[in-house]
This record gives C-alpha cells, structure tokens and sequence, in this order.
C-alpha cells in the first residue's frame, strides 16, 4: 500500500457494533432470538531492529555552518577538522549524501549526513505507524557558545501526518555572547513537520519518505532559538522490514443447529444435529473412568431430552436433571478409534468429532409422558473429563399439538370441557365457561434491536396479547402466569467470542409490565418483575389474575417486555421459552 498525504489534522475513527435479539415462546413455530455482533481490528506489525537505516542529515546548511567554522577564532576555536561534527553510536556518516564543498578533511566528510539503523516500532496501517531508530551526531561550536546533539529519531505517521521525534540536547558553556549557561532540550521533542509524507507499506516492509520538513516551535525552543521556527530541515527516507504481528489461534466457538427445531411430529421424527466450534481438546479424562483411556479427549454428549433449570453440570445440576431420551456421544480421535476397538456394541452412539471442531449426529426426537423440563437438544462435556460450561448449548425444540397441521394455520386450539347443561345459554342451569387464547396465535416475539446501556445490552418489546374470558357460575378465582427458560444459542451464526465461557444468559435477564384494557370481568394485572434482578420471570410470575367472586365478563392482557443482556454475552441466535399457564 502506498500512501502520499500532505500534512494535515489527524482523523479520528469509530465504530459499533450492533446486536439483534428476539424472544420465542412455547407458542412459536421457530427459534426467535438472534443476537450478534460486528467489530473490526487492526493488526500492528512490528518494525524488525536493524533491518534498515533512517537516511537524514538534520539541516544541510547548519552542517555546513558547524563543519566549517568559518568564524570559529582562538582560543575557543576552531575546533579541528574531524571534530567538528562528531557521530553518536552506531550512528554511521551517509557517504552517498552531500556534504559541504571545500572542507579539507580526509573521507569521510564530517559534514555528510547521517544513516541512523532502524531500532524498532510500529506499522498498523500507511496513515499510522512509528519507525524508530539509534545513533545520531554532535554538532562542537564552542567559539559560538553551544554544543548540539540529535539522537535516537523517530519517523512518526499520525493519521496521515508526518513527524520527526528525537532527543536534543543543548549544552551552553560560560560565555560572553549573551548566552545562559547551562543544558537544554530533551527527550522525545518533535523536532520537524513534515509537509509531504509518502509511505508504501507491504506485508513485510515498510518506507516512508518526508519532504518540505521544518522545525517546530518545540524544536526551535529546545535549540535556545539558534535555529527560528520554521527553518528548514532536511528531507529523510527510512526503509525498513517488518515482522508480522503473531496471529492468535482462532477462538474455538461452540455451535449447535438443528434441521428442524419446532413443530415436530408428537409421534416422533429424527433430527440432524450439527455442531462447530467443538475444541475437540476441551475434555480430557483426568477421573480415568472408561471407555475412554485415562487423559486422552473425551468429546461432548450430544442429547435429546427434557432438562430442568438449571440443568448444567458446571452449575452444580445433578444428572436427575437430565432425562435423556436419545443420545449421540462426539468423539475425537484417538478416543473415537480407541472406543470403537475397545468397545464395539457402542459403534452406534459414537460420532466423529474433526479436527476443525465440527460433528453431524442423528437423534429420535419424540416427547415422554414421563419427562419434566423443556425439551431441547443439548450438548455438554462426556464423560471423565470435567464439566465445561463453554460446551454446555441447548436448543429448545417443541412439537405440534397431536392432530395438528405443523406449518398450516397459526391459530391455537385451546380445548375446555363444559359440564352438561340443564337449561338455555344464561338461564339458571348455566354454568359458564372460561376460555383463553393468544391473539395472533403462535408466532416468534421480537425484541428488535438490543443497545449498550448502562451495564448491559439492553431491548424491549410486547408480549403478545392474551384475551380471558370467564362468565361461569360463582365467579371462581382463576389466573394466566408465564415461567421463562434460559436463553440459549441456537442458529448457524451462534457462538461464543474470546474469552466468553458459555453460549447463553440466563432467564433472569427478561422482565415485564403487564397491563390489562377492556377489562370487564374484574381481572388485575400481575405485577412488574424487573429485568436482570432476582429471578427474573425464571421463577414464575402472574400476567393476568380474577379473584373468587368477579364478575363475569373478560379482559384483554399483555406485557411490555424488558431485557437486559450481559455485556460479555457471546455473539450467536439464541432463544428462550415462555410458557403460558392459566390455572382456573
């Protein structure tokens, strides 16, 4: 890349990144959430030390006017020839530069300029970087009361802008010029603005060029004003390699998807389950429990089944949390190979879990009439080896109601049994009846876009309405509540970024306002329960509620939605369950 730019003010650059987030519940038809994030860095690379020189010789006339001495008288001087510009090393003189005419002094010409070698620095791009370098040179004039010396410079590009950067030192003895003993200047003064600045950076080599260089304000202090500000100064290039930056292993980032994750067959059907991101390193059986030999990979389960909450190992859950229904065991080698040999009568649980992280099992996904929890596919750490909560993913998945059209209608059949009657609607054998649904039907809820707030990521919606009415005999005390699962990744963009532990946040993070309107059946709304405080809605909290006695009659509910994100959540889709009770 080559850049050529006149001075000018540094840019100033920003970015953001975005994160989407949604809300399923047991009524929706596919996972809702998605949340993910965009971020870019550069990459510094480093300046390789003696890999180059800086070539520069300060200021041409000023060489000349030391070198000389034209002026210099006994007994302060004339400093004899070869004295008079003197190097810092391994500061070496340019002898391919130009020195001053007619000095009679034997080659090297003390009044060449300078090859200063490449110490170190930095190179991000062609509008930012920093090339340092050693040596230098002392320019005697005692005679004229100073001594000069310039060393360690540093080229420095600063969002396009040029600079020259280097320790100056004045020394001024006791004098009759009307000068003030003593030391001057400084380390790390800009000496130079650069007018022009060219740089042409590759992969592995960097140059850059100044022209139209003069001395700053600062310069021209730090030298007690024996040069003004604005003097000109010479030209430079500096060449020099580049070591590039040392490249990271890429994060392993878990991933499950499924090819199907709602509406399954109540009977039954088969799901493909995908993962990526798996280290396949991650385990190790360090208890020594077989099949897999002592401290060699143990891979993760691959699980169909109903979990509780919480259900994850690395949070203390027992395995009674966990009711398994079908299960798929991700290998790597050689425990794959070790277990298969080993143990041939488990061939049909075992999966080969790459290199590159990756698996694709096959699980039976049919609901128990014994089984408690939400009903997902979940993977965590196999067995032997510790648990390992950046493995433990779920994927909520849910079935269509027995006798259904999955994937027709988005109505909601809400059955309820009425006792016979013994008499016309309304007349004194009526007995009433009370009766729910979701308006819309089933349906993904989104919580649109999330924001960094204050402590966390934070997003908000509707729930959506729920219509209730009740006109049975008596008025008998009835109630809808919700109760919400954990989010968990879910998606082919889900997954964990660097340093995160685990793909989810917990159920806690959501809250909600009910609120109720065309209340004629003497409901009250649930009360608020805070995003991100206590339980959350984990716990269980009423949206709508009568009490013994109302009047008969109905009422509309809904919920504004409040969700607060922990910042350090894992980019990836992640969704949650909020299941609707109505007890009546």
């Amino acid at each position: 890349m080559t850049r050529s730019r006149p001075a000018g003010r540094p840019r100033l650059r920003a970015g953001l990144a975005l994160l989407t987030l949604g809300l399923g519940t047991t009524l929706a038809t596919a996972p809702a959430v998605v949340l993910s994030a965009t971020a870019a860095t550069t990459e510094a690379s480093e300046v390789t030390a003696d890999s180059g020189n800086l070539a520069w010789g300060f200021r041409e006339s000023f060489r000349n006017y030391v070198g000389r001495q034209t002026a210099a008288l006994p007994p302060v001087g004339p400093v004899p020839v070869g004295e008079r510009i003197t190097l810092v090393a391994p500061g070496q003189f340019d002898e391919a530069g130009t020195p001053a005419a007619n000095l009679d002094t034997t080659p090297p010409n003390e009044t060449l300029p300078y090859l200063l070698p490449v110490a170190g620095g930095t190179v991000t791009d062609a509008d930012n970087l920093t090339v340092d370098t050693t040596g230098g040179a002392v320019y005697h004039f005692p005679s004229h009361a100073f001594t000069v010396t310039v060393e360690n410079v540093s080229v420095v590009v600063d969002g396009g802008v040029g600079a020259l950067v280097g320790d100056l030192a004045v020394e001024i003895p006791e004098n009759n010029l009307g000068y003030e003993p003593g030391t001057y200047g400084g380390d790390d003064v800009v000496l130079g603005e650069v007018a022009t600045t060219t740089v042409d950076v590759s992969a592995d080599a960097v140059t850059v060029t100044g022209t139209g260089v003069t001395l700053t304000a600062q310069g021209a202090t730090a030298l007690q004003d024996f040069l003004a500000e604005g003097a000109t100064l010479d030209s430079f290039t500096v060449s020099a390699e580049l070591t590039a930056p040392a490249q990271e292993p890429e994060p392993w980032n878990p991933t499950v998807t499924l090819s199907a994750a709602s509406d399954l067959d109540p009977e039954g059907e088969t799901v493909t389950v995908t993962g990526s991101g798996f280290d396949p390193a991650a385990n190790v059986n360090t208890s020594g429990r077989p099949p897999v030999a002592a401290n060699a990979p143990t891979g993760v389960y691959v699980v169909f089944g109903a979990f509780g909450d919480p259900w994850r190992p690395s949070q203390g859950a027992a395995s009674a949390a966990r009711t398994v229904l079908d299960q798929k065991w991700a290998l790597p080698e050689p425990s794959y190979s070790q277990v298969l040999a080993d143990f041939p009568t488990v061939a049909g649980q075992l999966v080969l879990l790459a290199p590159d992280g990756t698996f694709t099992a096959e699980l039976d996904a049919a609901p128990s009439d014994t089984a408690t929890g939400t009903y997902g596919v979940y993977t965590y750490a196999a067995g032997g080896a510790p648990a390992n909560a950046a493995q433990e993913l779920g994927v909520p998945v849910t079935f269509a109601a027995p006798g259904g059209n999955p994937g027709g209608s988005d109505d909601i059949d809400l059955e309820v049994t009425v006792p016979e009657d013994d008499g016309g609607p309304g007349g004194p054998g009526d007995p009433g009846a009370f009766t729910w649904t979701v308006v819309g039907g089933p349906g993904a809820v989104s919580l649109g876009t999330a924001e960094a707030g204050a402590g966390a990521l934070t997003a908000t919606g509707d729930l959506k309405q729920v219509t209730v009415s009740d006109t049975r005999t008596g008025g008998p005390a009835w109630s809808i509540s919700a109760t919400a699962t954990d989010f968990v990744a879910t998606g082919a963009s889900s997954g964990s970024s660097a340093g995160s532990t685990a793909s989810s946040f917990p159920g806690s993070s959501l809250g909600w306002s009910p609120s109720v309107t065309a209340n004629t059946g003497g409901a009250a709304a649930g009360p608020v329960v805070h995003a991100g405080t206590g339980s959350g809605l984990t716990a269980g909290a009423t949206l709508v509620s009568a009490p013994t006695g109302h009047a008969p009659g109905s009422v509309t509910a809904d919920a504004a939605l409040d969700l607060r994100i922990p910042l350090d959540t894992p980019p990836g889709d992640y969704a949650s369950v909020l299941t609707l009770t109505a007890v009546g």
